[in-house]
């Protein structure tokens, strides 16, 4: 009994630490866009989560209409334009209204946005 204790808390610490790295690393991946520091005008924006920065800032800038695959965590978008959604890899999803600014789930993986045009 005791062996299988130590295996479970060692799988928790190592589940924990991975997730840690994951969250606290260098931006995963994203597609159609680019960084800045901040939300460029004309644009639908999201912000890495945590206070991370990706190569040119923290604000992920999106290029154009449709859909563009996301791997990452985001705690706030903008729509500097048209409406946008936010799909997350639990099946919800975030709607920014055009012309505004809210939150985002920064704990909940982003696996893509789609821009309404």
């Amino acid at each position: 009994m005791r062996l299988i204790s130590r295996a479970a808390t060692f799988g928790t610490a190592l589940a924990t630490a991975v997730a840690a790295i994951v969250f606290a690393g260098s931006p995963a991946s994203a597609a159609g866009g680019y960084w800045a520091p901040s939300c460029d005008a004309g644009r639908a924006c999201i912000r890495l989560s945590g206070g991370r920065q990706g190569p040119g800032g923290a604000v992920w800038n999106l290029d154009g209409c449709g859909y563009h695959t996301i791997k990452d965590h985001y705690d706030f978008g903008w729509a500097h334009g048209n409406a946008f959604d936010v799909r997350y890899a639990d099946g919800r999803w975030d709607r920014v209204q055009p012309n505004s600014g809210r939150g985002l789930d920064g704990n909940n993986l982003v696996t893509g946005v789609e821009v309404l045009c």
